[in-house]
């Protein structure tokens, strides 16, 4: 059994897609199946069923991918923890889609390029915001790059279901929600609306596997209105093109929803907020020197663009 098996096999159990997961680990379907077929017959066991139309782990499966998440996660502090006494060493990023819009790309690339080449690895593996906190907790990641997301008249926050007490965590973007209206519709001249504006209006917004989603029902519900959500999906392209066709109107923050579609961002009376935040063990900062110089780089990047307004 080789560690990139295991990978192969987590990234299957998770997209529960062979397609999905060759496009997330870069290789072939064929060259992913042949590592899942080697898996299986050493073990003598079939991992996957493969006879149904959703893919779905057999009771072997299941099994296996307990012994699976922890052995992986095991080699990766290992991996981690013996490359710190390297001149460079391996930095594990979670992080939310969108990377490039809010400006960590260029950063993270500048941090590389004064490090010998080769010296260093960052990994980057990305989703949701709350899998992204999750992954952290967990341990599988050294880094998160997430979207603090807060309804500021009630105070409720993507972040109220974790202790994040034993992290330090740094905005270093601060951004907010609009609604995303046809550049012909009737709202596209205001400069500002209420959320009882769009009490009529039909709405197309990101489904519930995002965070925002269960905040902007909140929204509504606390202001005694029920929202009229006509589609829900994970596709920002999706709900842009929806929008801008005239089907309804989507909520995104400004620097998403940044696009050459046909569209207005019209800013939101007490707006949802949408913060691009840093989140960090403590104890990391404290013992991993090149996570430490990678924050303290990050931080002063941001800090020199004057990017830590909305």
């Amino acid at each position: 059994m080789q560690i990139f098996q295991l990978q192969c096999f987590l990234s299957i159990a998770e997209c529960r897609s062979f397609t999905e997961a060759s496009y997330q680990l870069s290789i072939s379907q064929s060259s992913l199946s042949k590592h899942i077929s080697k898996l299986e017959d050493e073990f003598q066991v079939q991992l996957f069923d493969r006879s149904k139309r959703q893919l779905a782990l057999t009771s072997a499966g299941e099994d296996f991918l307990i012994y699976a998440k922890n052995a992986f996660s095991e080699y990766q502090a290992i991996r981690s923890r013996l490359l710190e006494y390297n001149s460079g060493g391996a930095i594990r990023i979670g992080s939310v889609d969108h990377m490039g819009k809010v400006g960590l790309t260029t950063p993270i690339a500048q941090f590389m390029e004064k490090f010998p080449e080769g010296s260093i690895q960052i990994d980057i593996k990305k989703s949701q915001s709350t899998q992204v906190i999750e992954w952290l907790l967990l341990g599988n990641t050294d880094i998160a790059f997430t979207a603090h997301i807060k309804d500021p008249v009630s105070g409720v926050s993507n972040f109220d279901a974790y202790d994040l007490s034993d992290y330090y965590i740094n905005t270093l973007l601060r951004d907010e929600y609009h609604a995303i209206v046809p550049a012909s519709h009737p709202l596209a001249s205001r400069e500002e609306i209420r959320w009882e504006d769009l009490a009529d209006e039909k709405l197309v917004i990101l489904d519930k596997s995002n965070s925002v989603n269960a905040l902007i029902r909140n929204a509504f519900l606390s202001r005694n209105m029920n929202p009229h959500i006509v589609f829900e999906c994970n596709q920002v392209d999706a709900l842009l093109g929806m929008a801008a066709s005239g089907f309804g109107i989507s909520f995104l923050s400004s620097r998403i929803a940044s696009t050459s579609y046909n569209i207005k961002r019209v800013r939101i009376q007490d707006s949802l907020t949408r913060d691009t935040c840093m989140i960090v063990p403590r104890e990391s900062m404290l013992r991993h020197k090149l996570i430490y110089r990678f924050v303290r780089y990050i931080e002063s990047w941001y800090e020199s663009q004057g990017e830590n307004t909305v």
